[in-house]
């Protein structure tokens, strides 16, 4: 029976890949999550579904992590993630760092313990290649709109590539990100999609790379096949903000500290 991980179930990315995931019966799921009462909220049925169990936990929570990785899986999907420019933030590199120290853990404690695939997110703006491909005009807006985050996914790479000897890491590389209903994608090394990939598309695209035998250690970018892709209408302020944040970081923790912003 395939087995997955996926941590961070609650977002968008999650909630997509458990939906996917649920269509097959025979899909055995382990989901962690920082809330479960959230995630219940979200989707009540998975009270009684037998196939999916709930961590509820910090990512920090090593025991926890090791828990949620054993005994065996065929992949592990780590999309914790936000699309907003925080400065500071370390969500991919503390993802990164849990999952590393719990599959070490696994490993010393089963010489013939198999990790999981794991996959990753990482943007495809992060791909020298892919971004040179964009228009001049669109890449000191995207590379500074993003710029906390982006140096949160190089910082995980870099540490997980510490380990190429022996993890399997397949790095997925969506372009811009919406909310829309499931509409086709195809998988690329060499080219990013000129318009939204929906949560659910992208999805598609990495239980399609977890299923693969291919693309280790290797960018692969989920495309939208599809010309209809809704437009995010909150991609324009997220852009603002973020070109704010990059420029003027200490006006984040200014606006926190006045209770501007949640």
């Amino acid at each position: 029976m395939p087995t997955y991980a996926i941590l961070g179930a609650t977002g968008e990315t999650g909630g997509a890949l458990l939906e996917l995931l649920l269509k097959d019966p025979t899909n055995h799921i382990n989901a962690y999550v920082r809330s479960k009462s959230k995630l219940l909220k979200q989707r009540p049925n998975l009270a009684e579904n037998e196939n999916v169990k709930i961590f509820e936990g910090s990512i920090a929570d090593i025991p926890l992590m090791t828990s949620t990785l054993s005994p065996q899986f065929d992949a592990a999907f780590c999309v914790l993630a936000t699309n907003e420019n925080i400065p500071g933030i370390r969500i991919a590199q503390d993802t990164a760092t849990s999952v590393i120290a719990a599959l070490c853990h696994l490993r010393n404690e089963d010489v013939h313990f198999k990790p999981p695939k794991l996959l990753f997110l990482r943007s495809a703006s992060l791909n020298s290649t892919m971004l040179g491909k964009l228009p001049a005009v669109a890449k000191p807006f995207i590379t500074r709109a993003m710029s906390h985050v982006y140096a949160d996914l190089r910082f995980a790479e870099e540490n997980l590539r510490l380990h190429r000897s022996w993890l399997d890491v397949k790095l997925v590389q969506p372009g811009a990100l919406t909310e829309d209903n499931q509409k086709g994608h195809e998988l690329s090394v060499d080219e990013m999609s000129e318009s939204f990939v929906s949560y659910l598309d992208l999805a598609a695209g990495m239980i399609e790379i977890a299923e693969s035998g291919t693309y280790s250690w290797m960018g692969v970018s989920v495309n939208a096949t599809s010309k209809d892709v809704r437009f995010e209408p909150k991609a324009p302020a997220q852009i603002s903000r973020g070109l704010v944040w990059h420029f003027a970081p200490w006006l984040y923790f200014t606006c926190r500290c006045l209770g501007v912003m949640s």
